[in-house]
């Protein structure tokens, strides 16, 4: 399987986060996966990709030319694409992908993984998507999502699809037997 991993290029305060991160690559190691990241070499992409490589596990990088000239990749992994611009990157880490996990982050991390649960809810894709809630991380954005869905902005279908949990090995094991949702399109035809 590949399992695409978002995650900050900052370390963040607490030392949990970067425990975790390992503690994630270790457990995709046992499970023979690879992993397809943003090709970064600072912060917990910086540990996820040295952990792999030190694992011997297959991880690919997707960076951008302009993040490639600042030195901000990890040349030592197995393969590294550079494309133009960050919407191609996150296009080729979706198409090279199975499932994706969200490990803590900012605005990149949110938006990465936001954009491919949305390609769910429209049937672009049927790829299963993970929060490793580390610490309670996501614990704020959790209660906004399900706070969406009360207001009636997000379909209780897909806010259940989207598989939340600070245990690695429930969310591989969620991949593993996760179905689709059904698209926005479909679940409007059935609620008229």
């Amino acid at each position: 399987m590949n399992i695409a991993i978002y995650c900050g290029s900052s370390l963040g305060h607490n030392k949990i986060y970067q425990e975790k991160a390992k503690k994630v690559i270790h457990y995709l190691a046992s499970k023979e996966t690879k992993i397809i990241y943003g090709g970064g070499n600072t912060g917990l992409m910086g540990i996820i990709s040295n952990e792999a490589i030190s694992l011997n596990i297959n991880i690919i990088g997707v960076t951008t030319e302009m993040l490639s000239s600042l030195e901000f990749e990890n040349t030592h992994i197995n393969k590294l694409h550079k494309v133009s611009n960050i919407r191609q990157r996150k296009e080729m880490i979706e198409k090279l992908s199975d499932a994706f996990i969200a490990l803590p982050g900012g605005f990149g991390t949110l938006e990465e993984i936001s954009e491919v649960f949305t390609s769910i809810q429209i049937s672009s894709h049927n790829k299963p998507c993970a929060i490793y809630n580390v610490n309670g991380y996501f614990d704020k954005l959790i209660e906004f999502l399900k706070s969406c869905k009360d207001e009636g902005f997000l379909e209780d279908e897909h806010l259940n699809s989207l598989i939340i949990s600070d245990d690695i090995n429930y969310i591989y094991n969620s991949f593993l037997k996760y179905t689709a949702p059904k698209s926005n399109c479909e679940l409007n035809k059935t609620s008229k």
